[in-house]
């Protein structure tokens, strides 16, 4: 027992230092990262397939939420946030993360388990090709346009347990913001994304049985505890490297090793 607790530690640990480093390096969710792992290692422990990739997701906006904060703070103070956009979206954000999961609490775990194989497919498959699209200099001014968009930010991230910044960033990019600050923008929509995801996997949650030991809801507070711990500080790391890497490559190499836990998950279950 106390040899499976060990391993249960260092493979959230691993998790955290690549997760937090990842996201630091290319700008993407570290909870690409998080997800499969906790979900292997649930399913190692035995736990339902219902559950385990809820526990995965809900627990990934867990770490997010703290995370999301030092780099929000961090960005701030580069001037790379722009408030103007936060105002526009922010309803939209908010209100995308609480139905989006309510959404994924309602759905069968093995179809939870297809629509994050399906949009991380998107992810990776963007970053491989590494489209470059400007359709405008700004975001629209047309009200419902702007909340529609920042909805189906807030809807699909939270979904799959991520920042936004996978669907954020290319969003701000294509109205023709600059890269730094889309990246910086995105950091504060995560914080939005995050913080009423986790409220509501967590209310959602509540009353499931079977659920890991010391779980708020479909939270599990280790696996949050753990992962932020390592993630935070490599974060920063990754950020500090960013600017000595080749980051069209690195992200290919990213795409790939994504592309393949999807067909890892897909073979799992059928």
């Amino acid at each position: 027992m106390e040899s499976e607790f060990f391993y249960f530690i260092i493979s959230l640990l691993i998790a955290g230092f690549f997760s937090g480093l990842i996201a630091g390096l290319l700008g993407v969710g570290g909870g690409l990262v998080i997800i499969p792992v906790v979900y292997y290692i649930l399913n190692f422990y035995g736990y339902s397939l219902n559950i385990s990739m809820h526990v995965a997701i809900a627990s990934s906006i867990g770490v997010i939420c703290i995370n999301s904060i030092s780099s929000v703070y961090a960005h701030y103070k580069l001037g790379n946030i722009e408030i103007e956009v936060l105002k526009k979206w922010y309803v939209g954000i908010v209100s995308g993360s609480i139905i989006g999961a309510i959404f994924a609490s309602s759905i069968n775990g093995n179809i939870l388990v297809i629509i994050f194989v399906f949009l991380a497919s998107i992810v990776a498959l963007s970053m491989f090709l590494n489209f470059n699209i400007v359709l405008a200099n700004n975001l629209p001014q047309n009200f419902l346009l702007n909340n529609t968009i920042s909805f189906v930010i807030g809807f699909f991230s939270v979904l799959i347990g991520i920042g936004g910044g996978s669907f954020s960033v290319p969003t701000l990019t294509v109205f023709g913001k600059n890269i730094h600050r889309a990246v910086g923008t995105s950091a504060s929509i995560g914080f939005f994304i995050a913080v009423p995801g986790f409220i509501t996997y967590a209310l959602t949650g509540w009353q499931i049985q079977g659920l890991p030991h010391y779980s708020l809801g479909y939270v599990s507070l280790p696996v949050v505890i753990i992962v932020a711990s390592v993630s935070i500080f490599t974060a920063s790391l990754g950020a500090k490297l960013s600017n000595q890497t080749n980051k069209r490559t690195l992200k290919k190499i990213f795409a790939t090793f994504l592309l393949l836990i999807c067909v890892t998950l897909v073979i799992e279950q059928f």
